[in-house]
């Protein structure tokens, strides 16, 4: 192979394989209040056309705060929190694929056609206790005052596996991907029967979001 064309396939891998990154300064632990130098800093760094991971630090200690990454504008990857010393606080999971639209399985059974009234429920308190649980208002909606209603959609199958997971009906792609964080993280529920016969249903549940 010619010199020449070795040098430009390597010169080529440089640029293609090249990460940018971009450096802000914040005067406050929040990152709301960008200075042109502080005590914060926000490393952001773009992996590909579509994703980029954002580090925020302590600048005198050198201290981790947090790491998100995203895919274009939505949250994604291992969202990770840090303590003074620097161990992990607190992480979540965002390594999903926002979907949006109804999707019903052939053979699923329509939750309202079930010998089963809300109220006698199990699965229901299960879920609200779920959502009790892991809801967290977005920093970003709470910010710019955001609020609604975020309709998801999920099937439960004969062992009570949870799947087909969807936005019906969003509102703002914080808001909806908090929803999908939530019901992706509870994997399974009570099985539903219809007839004394374990079945696939499909099910909807609205998730609220209201700034007090």
């Amino acid at each position: 192979m010619p010199k020449s064309l070795i040098l430009m396939l390597f010169f080529s891998s440089l640029i293609f394989g090249q990460v940018t990154s971009e450096t802000k300064y914040f005067k406050d632990k929040y990152g709301r209040t960008e200075v042109e130098i502080g005590p914060y800093m926000l490393e952001i760094k773009e992996i590909n056309d579509s994703v980029t991971t954002h580090v925020f630090t302590k600048v005198k200690k050198n201290q981790k705060i947090w790491t998100k990454s995203y895919l274009r504008e939505q949250p994604y990857g291992i969202w990770t929190r840090y303590d003074k010393k620097g161990a992990i606080e607190s992480t979540r999971d965002y390594n999903f694929i926002l979907k949006y639209g109804e999707f019903i399985p052939e053979n699923a059974i329509k939750y309202y056609e079930l010998d089963t009234s809300i109220e006698s429920d199990v699965n229901n308190k299960i879920i609200q206790q779920h959502i009790s649980k892991n809801f967290r208002y977005p920093e970003i909606a709470q910010e710019n005052g955001t609020q609604g209603k975020v309709t998801v959609q999920f099937t439960v199958d004969e062992n009570g596996k949870i799947d087909n997971l969807r936005i019906l009906e969003g509102t703002d792609i914080a808001l909806d991907t908090e929803c999908f964080t939530i019901m992706n993280s509870l994997k399974e529920l009570e099985p539903y029967t219809k007839g004394g016969k374990k079945v696939l249903v499909y099910k909807t549940m609205p998730i609220t979001f209201k700034l007090q």
